[in-house]
């Protein structure tokens, strides 16, 4: 951890106001990215960060920077109360058990630049539907296994592997249709 945060967050924990409004410069940028990835609304958006810091601010008293660093503690809490807040909207995740669905990942092969622009893969996940979305997010970018998935969000791994599998599919979707001109003078070159 940077020696500068240590001093904010121990600064922070005598209460000091400039430490709090230091942390909260310095990673406002980071959680609000975290939130539009998770489907927050913009409308939402504002809110959801208020809940979110304040949680980070009662609960700095137990970081421990010997298990991790700040920003990885800091983006737990984050996706930890962004769960918390849509499951107190109660987002339908439906019961998907009785679904037969083959999950044998399809072969999509959509060849786009390697150094995609990721405003760009943001700008077309936030248009992921909300169900799909949190899966898709803890699955695919935080690499939550499909246990703690179910866990966080009360629904059975079947479940979160179907949400997965439907995720991946629209994302694809509107990958293809978003890089069309892409695909199509990558076919003609080959």
């Amino acid at each position: 951890m940077k020696k500068n945060e240590e001093q904010l967050i121990q600064e922070c924990l005598k209460g000091t106001q400039r430490a709090f409004k230091a942390i909260y410069e310095n990673y406002k940028g980071y959680v609000y990215t975290i939130c539009i990835r998770y489907g927050v609304s913009v409308i939402e958006v504002k809110d959801s960060m208020q809940i979110i810091f304040m949680e980070i601010f009662k609960s700095l008293k137990k970081y421990d920077s010997n298990k991790s660093l700040f920003k990885t503690w800091l983006t737990r809490i984050t996706i930890n109360q962004i769960l918390m807040q849509k499951r107190k909207a109660k987002i339908d995740y439906t019961t998907l058990e009785n679904e037969n669905i083959n999950l044998i990942e399809n072969d999509f092969e959509v060849p786009i630049e390697s150094k995609m622009d990721k405003e760009i893969l943001y700008g077309i996940l936030s248009k992921m539907p909300s169900k799909y979305i949190t899966v898709f997010n803890l699955f695919i970018i935080d690499g939550y296994s499909h246990k703690e998935i179910a866990q966080s969000l009360n629904i059975t791994e079947n479940a979160s592997r179907i949400l997965l599998h439907r995720g991946r599919v629209w994302a694809m979707k509107e990958l293809k249709v978003h890089f069309k001109d892409s695909i199509s003078n990558f076919k003609k070159t080959v």
